[in-house]
């Protein structure tokens, strides 16, 4: 549900921020950045790329900036997905010119927004999409309250407990304030929300030699300015956040994780599927289609093909049931 409230949100939010005079530059400076992520990318590579991510998702339990919430929360594992991720960004990385020239389409989409290929505004389709969210989210808590999620989980939210001290937000409240991160990204830096990029970002702080850059253009593209370094803010603050939830609502620590190789492996996976399909769940699944990049309507879906195939493979061997309780645990 907090998904659900997080994507009405931003959907929301972006629609309104098209039709401002005074916003409207803004946002369509932002559709520019974030269209022009798909370069070399086409159907094939989206596609691929995204299934690829749902699996890693599967395997350590996480998305890419989850894996900080989860490492702020003591999760056991939760920092083998994270160097999972980062290997899995360098490799890419560095192989990143020849992936991007074996795979880039002979004829590039040229029209990568839904409305404008129909020729029509942005707002045409927004409000009826926020429209039809706002909806989704009203008929999905009366069919399937939060409430039953937290039972099944053995989760009580006692009445006079704060939002702060409690295990888990209301997903109205969670999601809406994740939603609105979307204005200042847009109006400060003509950015949308997103949580992969800051892996390469980090990774690619060795690329320093022009000798280097020019070797591992990617890289050298990743390394500097605030237009790459924003996420490495965020991704720090959410951990800041995660410590600060967890330790007011005293759940620290009690949570089982994924075994090392799951995290490991998973991270590997989800950090080259991200990239190689530009985008995460973040990325493709908020932004994207809260812009309607269709390729985004083409990622996402890939993205649960991949999550739930896995999930029932390791449902079906037993993998699924093998937890750990301490970071280490194999």
């Amino acid at each position: 549900n907090v998904l659900v409230f997080f994507y009405t949100t931003g959907q929301i939010t972006l629609s309104i921020l098209s039709i401002i005079p005074r916003t409207k530059h803004y946002f369509d400076e932002s559709c520019k950045h974030f269209v022009a992520c798909f370069a070399y990318k086409g159907v094939l590579s989206t596609i691929l790329g995204s299934f690829t991510f749902g699996v890693g998702m599967s395997l350590c339990g996480a998305c890419p900036a989850m894996v900080f919430a989860q490492i702020g929360g003591a999760v056991p594992n939760a920092v083998f997905s994270l160097i999972g991720g980062l290997f899995g960004a360098l490799t890419y990385g560095m192989l990143a010119h020849v992936i991007e020239r074996t795979t880039k389409p002979k004829n590039p989409v040229q029209v990568h927004q839904i409305h404008k290929k129909l020729n029509l505004p942005y707002i045409a389709l927004a409000l009826p999409m926020a429209a039809f969210l706002c909806g989704g989210v009203a008929i999905i808590e009366w069919l399937w309250p939060t409430s039953k999620d937290l039972n099944s989980l053995n989760i009580e939210i006692s009445a006079d407990t704060n939002v702060f001290q409690q295990v888990a937000w209301p997903p109205y409240i969670a999601g809406i304030l994740v939603g609105l991160c979307q204005v200042p990204l847009v109006l400060v830096l003509c950015d949308t929300l997103g949580g992969s990029s800051c892996y390469a970002t980090v990774v690619s702080q060795w690329v320093v030699t022009e000798r280097l850059q020019k070797m591992f253009p990617y890289l050298a593209r990743c390394r500097g300015g605030l237009g790459n370094w924003w996420q490495v803010l965020l991704v720090i603050g959410v951990t800041g956040g995660s410590v600060m939830s967890a330790g007011l609502s005293s759940s620290i620590g009690t949570v089982s994780g994924v075994s090392i190789p799951d995290a490991l492996v998973g991270g590997v996976l989800m950090l080259w599927g991200s990239r190689f399909a530009s985008g995460c769940t973040s990325g493709h699944g908020i932004s994207g289609m809260g812009l309607f990049a269709w390729l985004s309507f083409l990622a996402v879906p890939s993205i649960f093909a991949g999550g739930i195939s896995t999930a029932f493979l390791m449902k079906y061997t037993g993998v699924k049931d093998h937890y750990v309780t301490y970071t280490g645990g194999v």
